[in-house]
């Protein structure tokens, strides 16, 4: 399998999910084309690389298969050749894996009723590190449901089995060089309800869980429960402004401190402002923020209490260019064993270009800063800051045959030292679709 390509696929929860208001998941091939760059590259960011379903939303059933070859310069993201050596007995750090991918999209409309499915199986195999050989698996089910003229929603299931990137998972030294997977399961159910041609309330009911499969990460697997309920005015241009609560539940194992052992769980209210602006015909922006109340069933030091928010600014400069801008300030619970969240502050860049019919090309610069605030009721602070770029070129000889190579490069400052690394990887992939 691909590593985990964290951060590049933002789960659809409902009415905070990836994709606000109606924004339709269907696009034109000629934009698909820019999708595609864009996970490509955002998979590999910081983590290792991922191989992208590419066929075409519209299609009825439509088989594909896929092969990349990638190399990595520091594939356990280590701080230094010393450390290689203490952990690993060589200062080498650098490998290449090949992944090989197979899948099928299901496509089909009846009536008002849209349905979805993307399957995949992968299987990774590494050149010197053949410990971390593994399977995997990805499966999208979706189903656009519409009842009457007035009520519609949406069923989703999410379920990933992939290799954790190092930059998350960095066993201590002088321990061996082991396997550790992650597998993520979401089930999701969304209705919308229009009271009126301009008003509109929604709700969704979530479930996630994720679980790591070294035995030193299990404390970080996560069980949440997620209700939301949001409240929307459409306006004439396609403009959408509403608000939004949010009530999570958490479950994570529970941790050792001062000889005994305290819960984990937590309760999260949310209450935003939820925003999508039609600014022109060729520029939108998108905004998600407001209070958040986030409480610890044991140990209330580590209570969070603060304002998250996202914004997104998306820009048409032309036919073939789009300019896409975000910032963020958010609370995170998921993947650190040390820490029952982290707070993450970054900005980040993109820009596409479709060159001609045949050649697409994006870059990417990102920079997030994490605190670990959850640390600190045990006496220890850690601060990351993360920078990286990636350059992506796709080329489509004919239509079910495509190419994409990418470049990412990765940098990180921590204030522990050995969480540092700093890495350069290059993939190729080559998709035929069926």
């Amino acid at each position: 399998m691909a590593y985990w390509d964290f951060g590049s696929y933002i789960p659809v929860t409902g009415i905070t999910g990836n994709h606000w208001g109606n924004t339709s998941l269907r696009l034109s091939q000629s934009t698909n084309l820019i999708k595609i760059a864009l996970v490509a590259g955002l998979g590999i960011e910081l983590a290792g690389f991922v191989v992208p379903a590419c066929a075409l939303e519209g299609d009825v059933l439509k088989p594909y298969a896929s092969l990349t070859y990638s190399y990595d310069d520091n594939l356990r993201r280590f701080a230094s050749k010393q450390l290689a050596q203490m952990s690993t007995g060589s200062s080498d750090t650098s490998d290449t894996m090949l992944v090989k991918s197979a899948g099928i999209v299901l496509d089909h409309t009846i009536s008002r009723q849209k349905m979805y499915v993307d399957f995949r199986l992968n299987k990774s195999t590494f050149n010197k590190n053949s410990e971390l050989d593994n399977d995997g698996r990805d499966v999208i089910a979706r189903w656009d449901w519409e009842l009457g003229n007035r009520l519609e929603g949406k069923v989703e299931f999410f379920h990933k089995k992939a290799l954790v990137p190092f930059s998350e998972f960095q066993p201590l030294q002088g321990t061996m060089l082991s396997l550790n997977t992650r597998t993520q399961d979401r089930r999701l159910l969304e209705a919308r309800w229009m009271l009126h041609p301009r008003w509109r309330v929604r709700g969704a009911f979530i479930y996630s869980e994720m679980e790591y499969g070294a035995e030193a990460q299990r404390a970080a697997n996560l069980k949440e429960d997620i209700q939301e309920i949001g409240f929307d005015y459409l306006s004439p241009t396609k403009s959408i402004i509403g608000v939004l609560y949010r009530n999570t539940k958490g479950s994570k194992p529970q941790q050792a401190f001062q000889g005994s052992f305290i819960s984990n769980d937590y309760d999260q209210n949310e209450l935003k402002l939820n925003v999508d602006w039609a600014v022109t015909g060729k520029s939108r922006l998108q905004f998600l923020g407001g209070l958040v109340d986030r409480q610890h069933e044991q140990l209330s030091q580590r209570d969070f209490r603060g304002v998250n928010a996202r914004g997104n600014f998306n820009w048409m400069t032309s036919g073939k260019t789009n300019l896409n801008a975000a910032v963020w300030r958010e609370n995170n619970a998921q993947s650190f064993v040390t820490t029952s969240y982290t707070l993450n502050r970054g900005t980040s860049l993109t820009a596409n270009l479709q060159a001609t019919g045949k050649i697409a090309v994006q870059g990417v610069l990102k920079y997030e800063k994490r605190d670990f605030e959850g640390d600190q009721i045990f006496g220890q602070f850690r601060s990351d800051k993360d920078k990286s770029f990636m350059l992506s070129l796709m080329y489509n000889p004919v239509t079910s045959f495509r190419i994409t190579t990418s470049f990412i490069h990765s940098d990180r400052e921590s204030t522990s030292d050995m969480f540092e690394f700093r890495s350069n990887s290059v993939s190729v992939t080559g998709q035929y679709e069926f």
